[in-house]
């Protein structure tokens, strides 16, 4: 909450401007624009000697209408002015949208250092953009047509108020979709993001990061070995919606939320074999990537346990898998695509 309200300023602004165009005309609004940006501007580089370049453009873009109202003083040009202002509108959207600009370098100078975007979060609001850009661009088409088809009066209200009604309903139906996937996410569990060095940068829920969104969120795997250098691999459950009937990595699951790495360790082991004691090594940790899901997956190593004692819905069956038999059948849609990865770094942790 602290970040956005670092945006008001900027908000602000652009509020100062609207609200001064509707009672008192563009060229009114032009003029409150210029002393609000100015302000900022001055404000950012007093404050953390920086030229804020976004809030000069800003405030040159709504200079715009001012300059327009003045120069095109009736005639065809004046009815077409809202069309030609908001046409820029557009391709400013358009420019968002559809290049790679990074969107956090649109923000004012003070608050791009505390923004940091994740890849699913920049993904999102590409997605916003890209609704509220063809909402733009039906508006305007509908802004031209009026101005040649329509009586004044109508196009005034298409040319502004119907602008505003548009924008808040799109608003509001943002609003409303968040508060229905909150509802739809209340009751799922929700699993950590992290960047590609474990650091925590959100959360979601568990069907979306195993949507195909690449949302990057941390799992740990045990590898269990006995004296004879054996594997003890389980089958995943053939009620599994992903690889059921597979012969997968001893132990493997999700980090919760809050939960700390050997937290989870302990858990996942105790749910999936029984173990309730046991030492385990950290054998490090990669990124795996299939087309369902994203993982940054914490690896470990161990020869000392208790006992194993399968009883749950999530595994059918385990056991002790020598190494001849495990490489005669890689690649033979026996394993899981992970666990084949990960048992050629296993193998140089094990005695020979």
């Amino acid at each position: 909450m602290n970040k956005f309200i670092k945006l008001l300023p900027s908000l602000l602004l652009i509020a100062i401007y609207f609200i001064a165009d509707e009672f008192f005309g563009p060229f009114v609004g032009a003029i409150c624009a210029i002393i609000s940006g100015a302000g900022e501007f001055l404000y950012t580089r007093i404050r953390y000697k920086k030229n804020d370049r976004t809030v000069l453009l800003t405030t040159l873009f709504f200079c715009i209408p001012g300059i327009l109202s003045v120069w095109a003083d009736g005639g065809i040009w004046e009815k077409l002015q809202p069309g030609i202002i908001e046409t820029s509108f557009c391709i400013l959207t358009g420019i968002l949208v559809y290049t790679r600009t990074d969107l956090t370098e649109t923000l004012p100078a003070f608050c791009q250092q505390d923004f940091h975007l994740s890849a699913g979060q920049l993904r999102t609001m590409r997605n916003t953009l890209k609704i509220l850009f063809f909402l733009l661009c039906f508006h305007t088409a509908g802004v031209f047509l009026s101005a040649f088809l329509l009586p004044v009066s109508a196009a005034s209200f298409i040319s502004g108020p119907l602008l505003y009604i548009l924008i808040g309903l799109f608003f509001l139906s943002l609003l409303a979709r968040n508060k229905w996937l909150a509802w739809r996410y209340a009751k799922e569990e929700w699993l950590p993001l992290v960047d590609e060095k474990g650091n925590i940068t959100g959360q979601a829920p568990r069907s979306i990061c195993h949507s195909g969104s690449k949302l990057l969120h941390p799992v740990v795997h045990l590898h269990i070995t006995n004296p004879g250098n054996e594997i003890f691999l389980q089958k995943r459950s053939m009620k599994k919606d992903l690889l059921p009937g597979r012969w997968d990595t001893a132990v493997g699951g999700h980090i919760g939320v809050n939960e700390k790495i050997e937290e989870a360790l302990k858990r996942e082991t105790f749910e999936e074999l029984g173990i309730t004691s046991f030492e385990a090594r950290p054998l490090g940790n990669y990124i795996w990537e299939s087309p369902r899901e994203k993982e940054l997956v914490f690896s470990f190593l161990c020869t000392r346990y208790d006992r194993i004692r399968i009883d749950n819905d999530e595994v059918d069956e385990g056991r002790f898998w020598s190494r001849e038999e495990i490489e005669k059948n890689i690649g033979q849609a026996c394993f899981t695509p992970n666990f084949e990865h990960e048992y050629h770094t296993l193998l140089k942790h094990l005695h020979h």
